[in-house]
């Protein structure tokens, strides 16, 4: 009763109001404003979409980069029974995705395989948004930057592709697989 009794009805039509924009009242694009201007500089980067790679391929780097990707800890997280969260290719860390990405044994050797047969000087990366921003580094042009970048989605892809190999089909996956994939267009 005590909460009803504030409560004053009027026949005037009903109004929502964001609480950014009382002048213009409620709409999609306040919200958007409001929760880009709240998510500050520790959201990922905004992805860029590269049209000539494969739509699954990038799928897959846009939901990395949000961190919505079924590692094995992102499926615990979520409640998932599964016996371990150890990493499949290397047997030595947790799966996450920047471990997987970056970090892990087999990436960390097809990342420096994809080097050398893109002629580009050595990539070691951090973290999955690094992987991301890697075509900046490389002081060929902008084409070249934008075959990098699509490069780079793919093999991402592939690394994925030999993780789930060796989760799936017990099929103990290498660096030169996971570079044989993409070289011979076994990425799709």
């Amino acid at each position: 009763m005590e909460v009803l009794s504030n409560v004053s009805l009027s026949s005037e039509n009903d109004k929502w109001y964001w609480f950014d924009d009382n002048q213009n009242g409620f709409s999609v694009k306040s919200v958007k404003k409001s929760l880009i201007v709240e998510r500050g500089t520790s959201h990922p980067p905004n992805f860029i979409w590269c049209k000539w790679v494969p739509i699954k391929c990038n799928i897959m780097a846009w939901r990395v980069n949000l961190d919505r990707f079924p590692t094995r800890v992102n499926l615990r997280r979520r409640n998932v029974d599964i016996p371990s969260v150890m990493c499949h290719l290397c047997g030595d860390y947790e799966e996450m995705m920047d471990h997987l990405f970056t970090a892990c044994s087999v990436a960390l050797r097809v990342w420096s395989v994809f080097s050398a047969w893109c002629n580009v000087p050595p990539l070691f990366f951090f973290e999955f948004k690094d992987i991301l921003e890697s075509h900046k580094l490389i002081k060929s042009g902008k084409k070249a930057e934008k075959i990098i970048y699509g490069l780079v989605i793919i093999v991402c892809w592939c690394i994925w592709k030999g993780r789930n190999d060796t989760v799936f089909n017990q099929r103990k996956c290498s660096p030169g697989d996971i570079i044989g994939r993409l070289k011979s267009r076994g990425y799709v």
